[in-house]
């Protein structure tokens, strides 16, 4: 590539976007005022498990930065018994609108150190927030423990409290539990006396931290220990699941020092506990020292599990030990920027993954996420990365796709523009100095721009705090003479036909398609930059490796020679040139048919992750074929397109076969079936039989695949043996298996049994609302699964968490793809649902209009395509 790149544009601050200022405690936004600070809390609780419900004292030490006549923090759901200020009495003003419990005080407290006594009771119940009931199964035995869930606001559930990230604290905890049961928190405990049946259980005082770190679990634990670089590891289970948690704690042996050393500040615990419960409110929760799991995301039988959930394991450990650091350590100042403590947690998270497991592909991989946030990014519903945030519900709006998925993918282009050691140095950087401090973005932008040289503020700020993503075009603009591309860019959006303009300051990846590692980078800031000179006749491909967060487009020209370059191409470089040509047919920027025919040209690509692209696609717009004229005709092709790879791969793992080809046999057997393939189902029938007599013959990735067509043609009787299977089932991988499988089931009368499975205990509550989509997704029926939501919709939401719930009537409309589910789902969510669950209302209604509008315009098109293709 001969002229090609004399050409690094200097960054001139083209796009105005005003950029974040540094951390200031004035200027930090927020409900409660900065004159209180908290600086300790010393807290005793009491819980009753089987009253459900807790009673407890605390003490805190707070500083009035000014003399004030009013205290004002937080509590929700909690009764106040007693308030002392001074040992003077207080009469305490709940306010449950705002969650702010109030006292007007009778005479100025003057500026300085005073001390809140408070003593408080509450409830328990099963919904993941505050001090909670979870549920778990010994045997036939029905058992309870509690856990904690306090992010991000529901720490004023278990204790009044300061519950905002700003006003970090000490805590020192003591609880007061039966003698039988384990206690846990963030710090090491002291067992003191017993009597009565009962035992105080006192913690060592936390560094300086967030409420929603704080952590109290209680229950019936066993655990395996170990130690690694000083540190003391535990993790917890319920019992007799201790040994699957085992690869969790190897893998934690090996990421806390790699942290360790990448961010140059040690971790500052001296114990690290993992807690494994069967109800959570996530995958993951973060509490500085006790990390809290769902027992999907930690639990791992070498023996029965899937590659998937040894892969999802070693990610959510690696997730939740990097917010240790990015979260914990150093804490974003308010829920505007949520994405310091997620987005950098997924990016470090997958960085620790593929270091230790390079087989497993993972940022090749990691392309499907952010084509997922990247579809909801150009959206008219989308946000920036950094958003206002005032109500608690905005709070829990903010931890989505674009906070998490977009957040990893931006940090991994400005590692790659700025370069992985000034990166590195820049973090460390910015560790060391806010360490036990609160942050914004700003200030991480400070410390990377200090060690790279780079203008990381005027940069960064553009792509964090405006909406949305650009596409880059390459127009060729050539003469008999010379070569030339012109670049240009423009903001890429998706049934957003009146989008506001926006420019970016792109790093773009130039190069000869076959020759990666020549590729350049130049900034394009403008709309339109000046043409740059290439070799004629080159294939020219940008955002080389793959690494950045935009579009390309290219005319006619360019795509033509990269199509027939595409056998020489890296296997990232060939993914993106697949997403981006079918992203170009959606947003109607180029025809389908470039699409297709791209991928005929990959039909030979055994790349796990090339036709992984073309099982998603062909699984979407055999979603929008349903019912279609043309849906025989494009199953027949789609089905021959992939079917030679489950021909390659065949139905019996191979010794030593590569841990992603297990992976794609499963997806292959599963999308087949789903696309009508009679002799797919037939072998998952066949294999189903030989497994209810002689189970170790279906295991890892393939049980779900099989069971999930298995339960797609049950009758009656194979229905109950899955219900039978589920129900005797100890683990929870497993227990999921069985139950997705009865929610593939076509039969409506099957469907309804196991909708009305969701009502009952035989799951625990998120669990058993999963099935209702389940029903509408995988089982194909979305009319019934939403007659039963609205018909049971109390006693549904009542099993979920506050972001669950407001998610879950606009899930179940997203199958569809007609308009009128659109305007269905506005109407009801106006009589029926509470205005915070409009933003997800917005973002189904906008999704199943897209795909209406698709139905129209691309289906035709497909069907055109298949029949110039028979025809040939």
């Amino acid at each position: 590539m001969r002229a090609l790149l004399c050409l690094l544009i200097a960054f001139a601050g083209c796009c105005k976007v005003r950029a974040e200022e540094p951390f200031a405690l004035a200027k930090t936004p927020g409900q409660l005022p900065k004159t209180i600070l908290p600086r300790h809390y010393e807290i005793w609780i009491s819980p009753d498990l089987e009253a459900a419900t807790f009673h407890g004292r605390e003490t805190i030490e707070i500083e009035a930065t000014e003399p004030v006549r009013e205290i004002v923090l937080n509590s929700l759901g909690l009764e106040i018994s007693n308030a002392e200020l001074g040992g003077k009495s207080l009469a305490p003003v709940l306010d449950a609108k705002k969650q702010t419990l109030s006292f007007a005080l009778a005479e100025e407290l003057p500026a300085g150190k005073h001390t809140l006594k408070l003593e408080f009771s509450g409830k328990l119940n099963e919904q993941p927030f505050g001090l909670f009931i979870t549920r778990y199964q010994v045997g036939t035995e029905q058992k309870k423990a509690l856990a904690t869930q306090m992010e991000a606001t529901d720490a004023r559930r278990m204790f009044p409290c300061w519950d905002e990230p700003v006003f970090r604290a000490t805590f020192k905890l003591t609880a007061s539990v039966p003698a039988a049961l384990t206690a846990i928190s963030n710090m090491p405990e002291k067992v003191g006396e017993i009597s009565g049946g009962m035992k105080v259980v006192a913690f060592e005082k936390t560094p300086s931290m967030a409420t929603y770190l704080v952590a109290l679990f209680i229950g019936e634990f066993e655990s395996l220990e170990d130690e690694v670089e000083g540190v003391k590891l535990r993790v917890f289970t319920t019992p007799g699941k201790k040994e699957q948690a085992r690869y969790a704690l190897e893998a934690t042996k090996l990421i806390l020092p790699y942290f360790n050393d990448y961010f140059g500040t040690k971790y500052p615990l001296p114990k690290l506990d993992q807690v494994a419960v069967p109800s959570t409110g996530a995958s993951g929760m973060e509490n500085w020292g006790a990390i809290l799991y769902n027992d999907l995301a930690m639990l791992y039988d070498p023996a029965t599990s899937s590659q998937a959930t040894k892969e999802r394991v070693f990610g959510v450990v690696a997730h939740e030990l990097a917010h240790q650091w990015f979260g914990d350590l150093v804490t974003m100042a308010w829920w505007d920027n949520l994405w310091l403590n997620e987005g950098f947690a997924s990016w470090m998270g997958t960085k620790a993954t593929d270091k230790f497991n390079p087989e497993w592909q993972v940022w090749l991989r990691a392309a499907g996420d952010k084509e997922g946030a990247m579809s909801l990014d150009a959206r008219s519903t989308t946000h920036p990365v950094q958003q206002a945030v005032k109500t608690e519900a905005q709070i829990n709006d903010a931890f989505d796709v674009i906070t998490y998925e977009k957040g990893q993918s931006f940090i991994r282009m400005l590692e790659s523009y700025l370069g992985e050691t000034p990166f590195r140095d820049g973090i460390r950087s910015y560790m060391k100095r806010h360490a036990y401090s609160s942050t914004t973005t700003a200030d991480l932008w400070t410390a990377l721009e200090e060690v790279s040289g780079k203008p990381v503020r005027s940069l960064a700020a553009s792509w964090t705090e405006q909406p949305g993503f650009p596409v880059v075009k390459l127009t060729e603009v050539s003469s008999r003479e010379s070569s030339a591309v012109e670049i240009s860019q423009e903001r890429f959006t998706l049934n957003q036909p009146d989008a506001k303009p926006l420019l970016w300051p792109v790093p773009v990846t130039l190069g000869p398609a076959a020759a990666p590692l020549s590729a350049n980078v130049i900034l394009v800031q403008e709309a339109r930059m000046p043409p740059v000179t290439i070799e004629p006749g080159l294939a020219l491909k940008a955002n080389v490796g793959d690494v950045g967060y935009y579009r390309v487009w290219y005319d006619e020209a360019l795509f033509k020679r990269l199509r027939k370059a595409a056998p020489m191409m890296a296997t990232a470089d060939r993914l993106n040139l697949l997403n981006d040509a079918w992203a170009m047919a959606l947003a109607d920027r180029s025809s389908v048919s470039r699409y297709l025919d791209l991928l005929e040209t990959m039909a030979e690509d055994n790349s796990y992750v090339i036709v992984e692209q073309a099982i998603d696609t062909l699984s979407f717009v055999g979603r929008l074929q349903r019912g279609q004229g043309g849906e025989a005709s494009f199953q027949a092709w789609a089905r021959a397109h992939l079917q030679p790879h489950l021909t390659r791969l065949t139905w019996e793992a191979k010794p030593g076969e590569k841990q992603l080809d297990a992976m794609l046999r499963s997806q292959l057997v599963r999308v087949l079936g789903q696309l009508g393939d009679t002799a797919a189902m037939k072998e998952a029938k066949s294999r189903f039989e030989t497994f209810l007599v002689k189970p170790e013959s279906l295991t890892g990735d393939l049980r779900g695949a099989v069971l999930d067509l298995v339960g797609r043609q049950a009758d009656v009787q194979t229905w109950e043996k899955l219900h039978a299977l589920g129900i005797a089932e100890p683990s929870a991988e497993q227990k999921r298996t069985y139950y997705r499988a009865l929610s593939a089931a076509t039969v409506p009368e099957l469907a309804t049994r196991t909708l009305a499975l969701s009502l009952g205990d035989e799951l625990v509550p998120q669990q058993a609302t999963s099935l209702v989509r389940q029903v509408g997704s995988i089982g194909e029926q979305p009319a019934l699964a939403l007659d039963f939501a609205k018909a049971n919709l109390d006693a549904l939401l009542a099993k979920l968490g506050a972001l669950d719930a407001n998610e879950f009537v606009p899930h179940l409309f997203r199958p569809f793809s007609d308009e009128q589910r659109a305007q269905e789902l506005e109407t009801f969510a106006r009589a029926k649902l509470p205005p915070d669950a409009a933003p997800q209302v917005a973002k189904a209604a906008d999704e199943v209009r897209f795909k209406a509008s698709l139905k129209k315009r691309l289906l035709p098109d497909i069907d055109a395509w298949l029949r110039e293709r028979s025809a040939r």
